[in-house]
């Protein structure tokens, strides 16, 4: 065999030739010195390994099989570390586990696109195989003369030491027949390794096809080419291929050949021809996308609009989309121009269509604008408090503590001060509860709303019923568990009071930095959040909470370390057992985990229920904290009550039904009258017991249907039915 090296040219910066080896059609090898030579064998082979080093990283096996008299590669074994590869042309296993693909995992990249399957691993390779007859090997240039197998040992030098034995030239049967992977009861034979090293030329049979070959390969069209790629190997392979096909008509028979001459002069940084027609050696592709003979395999997609430009990898033949398309990954569409895209989050949105979560509006093509949307501070289960910045901390408090100091943010709305009582809860050691939330408007002592944690509203000591307007205030019943303050002022205030009070205050952005007390600066600045009413930032979360006292009669409280579940393993055998819903993969909040992490939850959840004389009142207000927070995110859980919890969704009076999602503001006969129409849906969903959707609730506590609801005028209710004059008018 006349072993010929590859002309390689040092000026192009983009010639990858001399770091990848190639296997394609009947039996033809390219090393990555540059040696093409024929190999027949059909057994498993290492077609390279990184064998010199004292620990193999890596390895790669092919193996031939025969197909319709043509040969084609029946399957790849890539070996990394600890992990085995087995790629077909149809699916992949890890370990001799099936995976689906795209794979990425462990620093390793497989994935399948109309021309190739991709195997790419940080380790320093890929490899790409048609799923047909050719494999690709590039490969790092730290594994110079570091490497065995069919790909030769990449030393920058031809023949040496790939064929040369001992002293002695070796052929290319023997060398190939070296590499064989030995498997127990594989009675796979090697191919007849010949006493004497044939010489390449090419028989008398055969000169037939040498000249149809190189008319070809040295044709116009190709000459480009072949500046970059001395053609003469690909011509004798294209000889030998045409010689042993028993069906000269057959595509396989000429184009495998003039398939790899076209990929090596891509990778020589060449611009092969489309030479492919219809009628010769075509290729098809889905969809609507058109082969071509190089170009970026970085498509750009619905998903990814700039890959292309952002694009290091060589170019190489396959499949792609026309020029001003880009691939519909989402809706798998094929080639569509980029402002048909689609967008994806849960479900597929068109273009224009608008999802909305958090503090961010997403638009059809992910064109994401920040919503001026109100912070909320957080007072939970009587101890744990979440600033309007995000700061998170535990305070167990006995007394009142003024929460927010708020400014007046224009000159139109008031000052307001809210001030939260805490005190131990009865006959426990560890247990604060929330007593009461009062609200001063203008900071005016005789102008205070107050809120009690069994669910009464009061103004200046006086008990009012819900609905209540009063100026800008509007006060009313969401559900049967949770009470909303709405103020034209910019300020909102859900109170929950069952199964135990916690508060949720939120303030529009422009009051920030207009606020001081427990639920901090309201700045954006995680760290002076502790700071006290005389500007010093504190260390710890007692003495900042001590500062903010209303009454300076209250004692200091200190910082609480024991262990509550300590004092009975009963409670912490019933903690552990419930509040490891919040973590379970298979419960009703799993859905909520990717969105919300339940770790902070389920650690207050175990202190709570541990600490709380009614145990399942704290487990479910955790719950309910945690579902708050995943509406929050736009996750409405549903369901959850219904192993644990769920006495409060069972105990809902006559006529009225559950539900986890209430967001009507209206919701008794009495707020349907003109004067408190003034509340607005644009609040969390809540959960608790209300009148089903239609029906309202009236003085008798029933739900009724509007045109039986009572009319409210002037104090008083007016049976339906009833008529009356008010102002020379009659109704």
């Amino acid at each position: 065999v006349e072993f010929q090296a590859l002309i390689r040219n040092p000026l192009l910066v983009h010639n990858h030739v001399s770091s990848i080896c190639s296997t394609w059609g009947r039996d033809h090898f390219k090393t990555f010195d540059g040696d093409v030579y024929q190999f027949p064998g059909m057994c498993e082979y290492s077609l390279i390994s990184n064998c010199h080093d004292s620990y193999q990283l890596f390895s790669v096996h092919i193996r031939r099989a025969e197909k319709d008299g043509n040969p084609t590669i029946s399957y790849l074994a890539v070996t990394i570390n600890e992990l085995l590869f087995h790629i077909s042309k149809t699916w992949v296993t890890v370990n001799y586990d099936k995976v689906p693909l795209p794979y990425y995992k462990a620093g390793v990249q497989v994935e399948n696109n109309a021309a190739y399957i991709k195997f790419q691993s940080k380790v320093g390779f890929t490899v790409m195989w048609n799923r047909e007859d050719a494999v690709m090997v590039e490969i790092d240039t730290d594994f110079a003369n570091r490497t065995c197998g069919l790909c030769g040992d990449f030393n920058g030098v031809p023949v040496y030491n790939e064929f040369i034995h001992n002293g002695r030239k070796i052929s290319p049967i023997e060398f190939g027949n070296k590499h064989k992977a030995h498997h127990p009861n594989d009675d796979c034979e090697d191919p007849y390794e010949e006493d004497l090293v044939e010489v390449a030329t090419v028989s008398d049979s055969c000169k037939k096809f040498l000249t149809f070959c190189e008319n070809m390969f040295l044709s116009e069209s190709w000459s480009s080419c072949a500046k970059l790629i001395h053609p003469k190997v690909y011509i004798q392979a294209c000889v030998k291929d045409m010689c042993g096909c028993s069906n000269n008509t057959n595509d396989f028979c000429v184009c495998s050949t003039l398939s790899e001459f076209s990929r090596q002069c891509s990778h020589a940084g060449g611009q092969p021809p489309n030479w492919r027609k219809t009628q010769f050696c075509a290729k098809e592709c889905p969809y609507n996308m058109v082969y071509e003979e190089s170009g970026s395999p970085c498509m750009d997609t619905c998903t990814h609009q700039d890959t292309s430009s952002l694009c290091e990898d060589h170019k190489t033949d396959g499949c792609f989309c026309p020029s001003g398309t880009v691939f519909d990954d989402i809706s798998e569409r094929g080639c569509i121009p980029q402002s048909e895209c689609q967008c994806k989050h849960d479900k597929i949105y068109n273009s224009g269509e608008v999802y909305r979560q958090d503090q961010e509006e997403w638009y059809g093509m992910w064109d994401c604008i920040t919503l001026e949307t109100p912070a909320t501070c957080a007072i939970e289960q009587g101890s744990y408090f979440t600033t309007f910045d995000g700061k998170t901390y535990t305070f167990h408090g006995d007394c009142y503590y003024t929460l927010a100091k708020v400014e007046s943010k224009d000159r139109a709305s008031p000052k307001f001060t809210l001030l939260a009582q805490l005190v131990p809860c009865a006959h426990q050691q560890f247990d604060t509860c929330l007593k009461s939330l009062k609200i001063l408007l203008n900071n005016d002592k005789n102008n205070v709303l107050s809120f009690t944690s069994d669910g009464v509203v009061q103004q200046n000591m006086q008990t009012v019923t819900l609905p209540y307007q009063s100026g800008d205030i509007d006060i009313f019943h969401a559900s049967s568990f949770h009470i909303l303050l709405q103020t034209r002022f910019g300020l909102q205030i859900q109170i929950q009071h069952v199964p135990l009070m916690q508060v949720y205050i939120s303030l529009e952005q422009s009051y920030r930095s207009k606020t001081r007390g427990l639920c901090g600066n309201f700045n954006m600045i995680l760290s002076d959040e502790m700071k006290t009413p005389q500007g010093i930032v504190e260390g710890t979360a007692a003495t900042f909470s001590n500062s903010w006292k209303a009454n300076f009669m209250c004692s200091d409280i200190e910082e609480r370390l024991d262990d509550p579940c300590s004092l009975s393993l009963e409670n912490e055998m019933y903690a552990k057992h419930w509040c490891a819903l919040l973590v379970s993969p298979d419960s009703a909040f799993a859905q909520c985990r990717s969105v919300v992490d339940p770790e902070m939850f389920y650690k207050r959840c175990i202190y709570s229920t541990c600490s709380c004389e009614k145990s399942e009142a704290c487990l479910c207000a955790v719950f309910s904290s945690y579902a708050r927070a995943c509406a929050e995110k736009g996750v409405l859980l549903t369901n959850w009550r219904e192993n644990v919890c769920d006495t409060y969704a069972k105990s809902c009076p006559a006529s009225q039904t559950f539900s986890y999602t209430h967001q009507r503001c209206q919701l008794t006969c009495r707020s349907l009258s003109s004067e408190q129409q003034s509340c607005t849906s644009d609040f969390l969903p809540v959960d608790g017991c209300s009148c089903a959707e239609g029906l309202y609730l009236n003085e008798n506590g029933l739900c009724v249907p509007v045109e039986k609801c009572s009319c409210f005028y002037n104090g008083n209710y007016i049976k339906p039915g009833t008529s009356i004059n008010i102002r020379d008018d009659h109704w």
